[in-house]
């Protein structure tokens, strides 16, 4: 599991850097045996994925407790899981993003109101590409929903944008090196996110300064009209000299070969030094 390999990695390094750390593995219907023990700590990490990690959910007990937590606050982090809501709040403020459609049923097809030769279905509030498919033709559509519905109550059916993939990382008020991805596939799905060698990461990406620095300037801003905090990362679609916002990370991957320490150690920061720096972040908000 990637929340079992970040949260390894997380505390191999404060390890390193002297703490004391505890590690628990959980899901929510465990966080009530060990809220006593968390209260005994002076700051908990989240190293947790998907639901009950990244969607506010483990943000609002800690809270609650007032136990100091990595990263976002639980408006924020639920916010920014949901997909629909997080393009919403961006597309307000004038920032692209591919166009579409949310629905909890495949009895959907009447009601999309845009053109595609291909369609991107996929769950509105998972991470790591679970219950993502790419539909060739609209026929195919309600099969590819059926599938997404079996992750999550609603759906995203986005049009299909055949861009370059690009990823910005935040930490504190400023943007990090920017990663380009090239999956071996053409898709970058499950298989091409945690299979060793399915992706080709370039950093910095290969794009022209003052692209360059547009897109770190839209992922900054787009980190705070989400009202995210501490760190983050913003996954675009470059396509036509254009960027498109396809979804933000509250808590992205943070072992040592996850894009965000991919970007912080070409900024200087050694992986150690990256947790450190979260951690007092974290502690000062």
């Amino acid at each position: 599991m990637v929340s079992i390999r970040t949260g390894e990695a997380i505390s191999d390094a404060c390890d390193e850097l002297g703490h004391n750390a505890s590690k628990f593995i959980l899901d929510k219907n465990s966080i009530d045996l060990i809220l006593k023990d968390l209260k005994m700590n002076d700051f908990v990490f989240i190293a947790l994925h998907g639901s009950f990690g990244e969607d506010g959910a483990i943000q609002s007990i800690l809270s609650k407790n007032n136990i100091p937590f990595n990263g976002s606050d639980q408006d924020s982090s639920q916010n920014c899981f949901s997909k629909s809501v997080a393009k919403e709040i961006v597309m307000k403020q004038g920032i692209l993003s591919p166009k579409y459609y949310k629905t909890s049923s495949n009895i959907c097809n009447d009601h999309i109101d845009f053109n595609s030769e291909k369609y991107i279905v996929k769950p509105n509030s998972q991470g790591s590409s679970v219950g993502f498919n790419i539909v060739n033709r609209f026929e195919q559509l309600n099969d590819a929903i059926d599938i997404a519905l079996d992750f999550d109550s609603s759906v995203l059916i986005e049009e299909f944008i055949d861009g370059r993939e690009i990823t910005v990382p935040i930490l504190g008020d400023k943007p990090l090196p920017v990663i380009e991805i090239e999956p071996k596939s053409g898709i970058y799905d499950y298989k091409s996110k945690y299979t060793a060698g399915e992706s080709k990461y370039i950093c910095p990406a290969n794009l022209d300064s003052d692209k360059y620095q547009f897109v770190q300037d839209c992922a900054l801003s787009i980190h705070s009209m989400l009202k995210c905090d501490v760190y983050s990362r913003v996954d675009f679609k470059f396509f036509k000299n254009n960027f498109y916002f396809l979804e933000i990370n509250t808590l992205p991957g943070m072992t040592e070969t996850s894009l965000f320490p991919m970007s912080a150690k070409r900024h200087g920061f050694s992986f150690k030094n990256l947790i450190n720096k979260i951690i007092k972040l974290s502690l000062q908000k």
